[in-house]
Parts: structure tokens; sequence; C-alpha cells
């Protein structure tokens, strides 16, 4: 079974490998060599990956090398990572605050981690020659390099559409999709420019299949001199494109065509001047704008008589926006009744369900499970047509969790789906196979997804305008989506506000989890062993596995959203040796488990919500590497670490109201990367510090101030408990919190008390003037105050 390969993770080690640090790490270890040695290779590997991918679906023993290489470069990054996080921790000792990848003249220094040096010295070695066993193999599968064919295809085989329709296929539910495009193919145009028009939707829906039926169509036949249908697919070669367009034009062979691509020009202009004509160019893949336009400047300009169309059909919005489509038609699913009867005509005869009502009923729940998606209706309804109404066969698709498992057909609906997967970018495919962690018809909140990509390290920063690893992480998910893998869902999010979440097709999870292989698993009663190589697990249910099961495996994702039984809960087992982690979502009530947590060095992504704990260890802050903490629904939580300022890189403290917190840690304010912080508690101000005790400033916490440098949230910011601002001698302080230049915020919320309304007052509206927010803000909530008070203009202007 093909191997699913960590593309996001190669690059990252190629990177980290040219960084400065590892460079003076190389010198200190005496090991500079071995790296440079290491990188290298791993280039040299890389670069065949590709080549190797698709070779693995049809060679065992190329599917043997990519577990291999798979294995190398986990651990790689694990010895990386462990790199990275002894200097953060070494930085954060000695008060310097220097990104990783600065100067690290006194790294390892101390005779104190003689034993440390060692250890990573020997580790770096075992990867480079298991790394190098795996480089020469590369000879003996005739491996392509992504370097010497840079625009490497993965080629359709045995994909060809014609414009005919095919007789055996009855067409339901798409009489009034027909007559709109074909009003769109008829309107009067642009004398000057062709127009087009694309259909867009996920794969099975019937793009094709709706384009041949407005094809054949009379009023389209006879509305247009000159009718050509061509299937692009996903190679866009634009010689054989125009040839296939004049083979089309004149109805016949014309020979090899080997002319030049000037003279193809010639000769499609030839057969298409002063002519109205309709060209069908079915299942587009491209994406790439100059291709695109080198093609349209081949066709001729829209003849004497004007009203020349072309008819795209395509998975991908994007493949429509580089075609200048703002607004292309989407193909929906079936309804509920058309999907029926397209089931019934095909499962059976005339007149033949009246005999077997027990059939129609178990037919009429497989049908509510194909989702409308008529390749998928038709398949099924084949299959039972020839099983001879054995109601046994029928309850057993009934019950199958995943459709596309039957026999020989699999192959039909998987092949059409698959052209999804293989024709992402390598970037991309890393980020799809991992919403396998996800059960069918989960809702997915796209910034959560966006943030479990960045902890696994699949996002690639970009240098480009200095961009945010979230931004990227959006555009990465922006793209998945224009290619329909993802479905938009109407919903509200936990502040009542309208939101959109999304999900996946079944069809499209089947995919996911068929690309993802073994390397994710949704633990359930179902699942009997775990595969040697898992490295993502989920439990959306309570289940029978035991947790000692996944102690000796490299596992990377721990995603728990259920309650478990005391028998087989996770959280009471030794989570401290799960060492790879990079992701854990989990609810926890023992103080020491969560003082166990600290162990997981490699933790980028840490959801405690649901917790029954008052506080969190100070030992949490050893989490170097941690990106995303969040605690919802904590409703015990009295208190965050003090020394939370040592969380160097974290971005999201997603904390909502639901706990018993009165004021953050000091020292909160110098975690300037942080862009989620949905709520402040206000404690004491830095100008009242002389008039307690440092232990009683300290549980008090940090005032207004430590905003101050805060200038990169987004988003939502409820400032509570700012009757605690409104004190005298406070004003200076306020005024630190300059919300002014915090110029991403939308939504901000100044909450006056948590317990009851406050009297308003000279220095109440002192407050609330030195809390001038950005002009940018959408939306200003002040609350719990008496009475009314002028709120300041929002621009000095």
């Amino acid at each position: 079974m093909a191997e699913l390969i960590p593309y996001g993770l190669a690059a990252n080690l190629v990177t980290k490998l040219g960084s400065a640090v590892i460079h003076e790490i190389g010198l200190m270890y005496g090991v500079r060599d071995e790296l440079t040695k290491l990188k290298n290779t791993l280039s040299t590997v890389r670069d065949v990956l590709v080549d190797a991918e698709e070779k693995q679906k049809t060679s065992d023993r190329v599917a043997g090398w990519v577990r291999r290489l798979n294995d190398v470069l986990y651990d790689a990054d694990d010895l990386f990572d462990d790199f990275a996080t002894e200097d953060l921790r070494r930085r954060s000792t000695q008060g310097d605050r220097g990104r990783f990848g600065g100067q690290v003249s006194d790294f390892f220094s101390s005779s104190n981690h003689v034993a440390f040096r060692l250890k990573m010295g020997h580790r770096i070695k075992a990867i480079r020659e298991r790394l190098d066993d795996i480089a020469n193999d590369i000879s003996k599968f005739n491996f392509i390099s992504s370097v010497i064919i840079s625009d490497v295809q993965v080629r359709n085989r045995g994909r060809e559409t014609c414009s005919a329709v095919e007789k055996s296929h009855q067409i339901v539910g798409r009489d009034e999709d027909k007559k709109k495009i074909i009003e769109l193919l008829m309107q009067s145009g642009s004398q000057e420019n062709l127009s087009i028009v694309a259909i867009v939707g996920m794969g099975g829906l019937g793009k094709t299949t709706l384009a041949q039926l407005v094809y054949n169509d009379q009023r389209v036949a006879s509305y247009f001199n000159l009718n050509m249908w061509v299937c692009v697919s996903n190679d866009f070669d634009v010689g054989a494109l125009v040839k296939n367009i004049i083979r089309s034009a004149i109805n016949g062979d014309v020979g090899n065509l080997n002319l030049s691509l000037e003279e193809l020009q010639k000769r499609l202009q030839k057969e298409l001047d002063g002519k109205r004509y309709l060209l069908v160019l079915d299942d587009v893949w491209n994406e790439d704008v100059q291709k695109w336009g080198q093609f349209i400047t081949l066709l001729p300009p829209v003849g004497a008589n004007g009203g020349s169309k072309i008819l795209v059909t395509t998975r991908s919005k994007r493949v429509a926006s580089i075609m200048g489509i703002d607004s292309p038609y989407l193909v929906e699913g079936l309804k509920d009744d058309e999907s029926w009867e397209l089931f019934e005509s095909i499962a059976f005869k005339k007149g033949e369900e009246k005999m077997h009502p027990n059939l129609v009923a178990i037919g009429k729940d497989i049908v509510k499970m194909c989702k409308g998606v008529p390749l998928v209706i038709r398949t099924l309804g084949r299959v039972l047509c020839y099983k001879n109404h054995q109601e046994s066969h029928w309850l057993s698709i009934k019950n199958n969790k995943n459709l596309i498992l039957l026999g020989d057909h699999e192959n039909v609906i998987h092949s059409v789906l698959r052209l999804s997967y293989d024709n992402l970018p390598i970037h991309l495919k890393q980020c799809f196979a991992y919403c396998a962690l996800f059960p069918k018809d989960h809702i997915i909140e796209r910034k959560l997804l966006v943030q479990l990509w960045m902890a696994q390290g699949y996002i690639q920063p970009s240098h480009k305008n200095h961009e945010r690893l979230e931004d990227v992480g959006d555009e990465y998910f922006k793209d998945l989506f224009t290619r329909s893998l993802f479905q938009e869902v109407e919903g509200k999010d936990k502040y009542g506000d309208a939101i959109l979440y999304y999900k996946m097709h079944d069809l499209i999870h089947n995919l996911a989890q068929s690309v993802s292989n073994s390397e994710i698993l949704m633990l359930t009663n179902d699942v009997q062993t775990i595969p040697e190589r898992v490295h993502h697990v989920s439990v959306f249910r309570a289940t029978n596995i035991m947790p000692k099961d996944l102690m000796d495996k490299p596992i990377r994702t721990v995603f728990v959203e259920c309650e478990s039984t005391d028998e087989h809960d996770i959280t009471k087992k030794n989570i401290s040796s799960l060492k790879c982690l990079r992701v854990m979502k989990i609810s926890l009530e023992q103080q020491k488990l969560l003082a166990s947590l600290a162990k997981l060095s490699h933790l980028r992504y840490l959801d405690l919500s649901g917790g029954s704990f008052e506080n969190l260890p100070s030992d949490i802050t050893r989490l170097k590497q941690l990106q995303t903490l969040k605690l919802n629904r904590c409703f015990k939580l009295k208190e965050l670490p003090g020394n939370m300022k040592k969380l160097i890189n974290l971005r999201h403290l997603e904390i909502d109201r639901f706990n018993k917190l009165t004021y953050m840690p000091c020292g909160l304010g110098e975690l300037t990367q942080l862009q989620s912080l949905p709520f402040f508690w206000v404690g004491m101000n830095e100008s009242d510090s002389g008039k307690v005790s440092w232990h009683k400033k300290r549980s008090m916490g940090g005032g207004l101030s430590e905003l101050k440098f805060l200038n990169n949230l987004r988003g939502r910011l409820q400032i509570n408990g700012l009757s605690n601002a409104a004190t005298r001698g406070s004003r200076e302080a306020n005024k630190e919190a300059n919300l002014v230049s915090k110029q991403y915020l939308e939504r901000l919320t100044l909450n006056w008390s948590q317990q009851e309304a406050t009297e308003v007052s000279g220095e109440t509206v002192f407050v609330i003037e030195s809390l001038k927010p950005h002009p940018n803000l959408k939306e200003l909530v002040i609350a719990r105050l008496l009475r009314r008070c002028e709120i300041p203009e929002l621009d000095d202007e």
C-alpha cells in the first residue's frame, strides 16, 4: 500500500540544516562535515519524492523505500527539534529571548551538557548513515528528479471523455441546470472577446454529463456554426490541446500534426475563422496563468457573427478564476427524491420495486448515504442490480462505513476522486491527509485546522512581506476549498456571531483516509490493533482500546474529544512517554498529570479545554515550542503560571469567560507573538507596586500595561475588571495599554466588573479615554457601568 510522503517535513529539514545555528552546532560538535553531507543527501532525496510517490503505487519495493525514508525523516525532525528546544531553554534561562537561528557561541559550553552533546553527536551520525543507505537506492529505482523536470505531472490513466451522453445513463435532476447553462451560452456577448462559462463541482457530481447534455441540445447545435469537445484532464499541454481542437473541428484524423505552435495556430484559425463556435474543455486542472494566457491567444478572434463561447468543466474554483471567471456555475448534489429516482431506475427493473418493499426501505437508507452524488448512486445501483435482490447483501452495503469499498467498483469512484489528490501541490498533500483525523461529517473550524498544520510543520514559512504562518495556512485552506475538498457550513461561534465552518463530503473524507494510510488512526471499538507506523491518533467516541497500546508508538497527535471510561481513559496512563507529541487535545483532572506534560518538549498545540484543575503548574512553561494553548470551559481555573513569559513562542492563548480567573500573570506582555487573547483580566498596576509586598503584587497580577507591546492581537479582546484600573495614580499605566496601536483588533469589550455594575466617576471616564482603540475597530462594547458616559472619538483627526 502506498505511503504518505511528508513533503513539508523534508523541506523544513533542509531549511533547518542550512540555518546558522545548525552550522555553529556542527562546529562545536566537530560534526560540521556530517551535517553538510546530511543536508546534501536530504536535498537529493527530497528532489525525487514526487516520482517516488507515483512509482510506489505499482511497486512494493518503492513503497518499502518510502517507509524507510519516512522513519528517518521523523527521527531527524525530532533530533533538530531537540536542538531548538535546548537553545530556547538556555536563552530563556539567560534572559536572552533571541530567536532560534541566532548566534550560539556559548551553546553547550558548560560541562553539565557534555553527556547531552555526546548523545546528540551519536544521533546525528546514525541518521546520516541511515539516510545515506536510502539515497544509495535512488539509482536502483530510476527515480526522476523534480529539479530536472520542473513541472512533474501525474499522468491521467484511463479517463477519457467525449461529447456523447451514454445511452445507459438516466439523467435525473439536471433539467434546471441544463436550462441555465444554455441561457448563459446563448447570451449575446462581446463582439471582440470570447465568453467563458465554467461548471465547477467536486468529482462525481456529473459535471461532464451536464456538459454533454448541453452540448447535444438542439438549440445549442443550431445556435453555433461549429461545436468542438476536448477532454483536457491534468496534462495542460498547449500544443497537444490545439491539435485536439483541430481534430474535433474537422471531425476526423489529421495525422500527427507535427507542426510548430505558430503553424498550429494558423491551422486552427483556418478551421475557426468566421464561425460562431462552441468549444467544450472538459476536466480542466490547469492553474498556471501563463499557460492559459498562451492558449487563449492562439484562438482566433470571435467570428463575424460573434457569440463564440468556451464551456469548461473543472473541480477547482481556482481554475475558473485564472480564466477570469469570478462567478462560475456551481453544481450541487441531487435532492433526495431525485437521488432515489436515479437509484431506483438502475437497481430495479420497471415495476420490480413493488415486489420488494423491504429492499426499497433499505435502498432509501443507502441513497441517503450517497449524499446526492450521481456517480456513487449509479455505482451502488449497478452492484445491487446484479445481486438478485439478496437482502443480506443490501444490508451489508447499508452498514458499510466506507461506501467506496465495493470490490471492482471501488476503482470507478476512487479513480475519479484520487485525481483531486494527485493534482494537489505537494505542500498541500499532508495538510489534506491530516483531515482524516476527524470523523465523517465533523464540522471543522478553519482556524483550528491551520493551528494543527502549523504544529505539525506542514506550513512552509513565506518570506513574502514577512507573511505570518497563519496567513500562509489560510491560503493553504482556501486552495483546498476551491478544489471542492471542503464544503461550507453556516453556523455561529461561541460568541453567537455568524461564522462559516467547513466539512468534508463523505467521499472526500474516504479519500483522505485512503491516502493517509496507517499514519492516522481514529480509535473506535472496531479497531482491533494499533498500526506499527501510526503517528496521529484521535478519539471522538469512548473506546475499549487500551492506551498502553499507544505508548511505544511514535505518536505526534493525540486528539481526544469525548469522555472516556476510567478503565480506558488515556489520561490515566503515562502521558509523558509520548515523547514525539506535537499536538495534544485532552481533558485532565489530576494536577500530577498536568505536571507530566512539561516533559513533552516537542508540543506546539495543547488544548486542555474542559479540564477540572485550579491552576496550571509552572513547569508547563518548559514547553518552549508551544504555539497554541487553549483553556476553554475550565470552570475551576483560578490562576495561570506566574512565569508565563517563558512560553516565548506562544501565538494563541485562547481562554473563554467560563473560569475563576481574576488577573493575568505579570510578564505576559513579553509574549509579543500573541495573536489570540480573547479575555484579559486586569490586576494590579505598576504604579501601585510600592504599596504592597512582592508576594501580594504577584497575587494581584499584571495591569493594563501588559497589553502595551501585544500589537499582533487579532479578532476579539475583552478586558475584564477595569474597576481595578480606575484607581488614583494609575493613569500613566492605563495609557500604556496602547490599544490605539492594535490595528488588527475587530471587537473590543471593556468590562468594568465581574460582579456588579460600577458607578461612573472621573477616573472611569479617564480609563475609557486612555483605552482609545485603533480606528480599524469594528465593534466597541462598554459593560457594567450604571450610566452612560461619553465615548471619545476613535480617529485623532
